[in-house]
């Protein structure tokens, strides 16, 4: 053997070492596949190829119902199912809780003093169209058409404003923007 060792030209020593690692390094892959191919289908329950024996009679597991487990489950997730929309009603519950909070004595005096408000409102608008109408009837007539809207446009310069740019709001939604409806 070392006189076989001895005929090999010392040039080819390097060549042969890197061929030696290459083929070291595909034998350790090729093992460690092998091994994690083993492991994966020993995980996975699969058998060989070779392995496997012919069987017409042979049906996958499952195509057999286990309906007593299967109810049982069932019932697992309904309870499951009910424990969650419990939890789901108690932290709305508390939520609603939390954001409501403590009714203080403040807002107790200011809803009270809303609703005085809005009693005060609505009486006095009440009462303000009943003597508008009066005074209405008056100006209509005293004074022409074009009097009446000058008068109104004078004495409620804010109302009618506000009622213009409504009214011209609406005009250029209308016909700029007009809405497309399909189907």
């Amino acid at each position: 053997m070392q006189e076989t060792l001895n005929q090999i030209p010392p040039e080819a020593w390097p060549f042969i070492d890197l061929m030696f690692n290459l083929t070291m390094a595909a034998a350790g892959i090729w093992l460690g596949i092998t091994v994690f191919v083993l492991w994966r289908r020993h995980a996975s329950n699969l058998t060989p190829v070779n392995s496997a024996e012919k069987s017409r009679k042979a049906q996958p597991d499952f195509l057999k119902v286990d309906h007593k487990a299967r109810a049982e489950a069932i019932k697992r997730g309904e309870a499951f199912e009910k424990e969650l929309d419990q939890r789901d009603i108690a932290e709305r519950k508390a939520e609603a809780k939390r954001r409501k909070g403590k009714v203080g004595l403040l807002q107790r005096l200011s809803g009270i003093v809303a609703l005085v408000m809005s009693l005060f409102t609505i009486v006095s608008i009440i009462y303000g169209s009943i003597f508008s109408v009066t005074r209405m009837g008056e100006m209509m007539e005293e004074y022409s058409t074009t009097e009446r809207m000058v008068t109104i446009i004078k004495t409620h310069p804010i109302a009618f404003s506000i009622c213009v740019i409504v009214i011209l709001a609406r005009i250029y939604t209308y016909f700029v923007k007009p809405s497309h409806k399909e189907g």
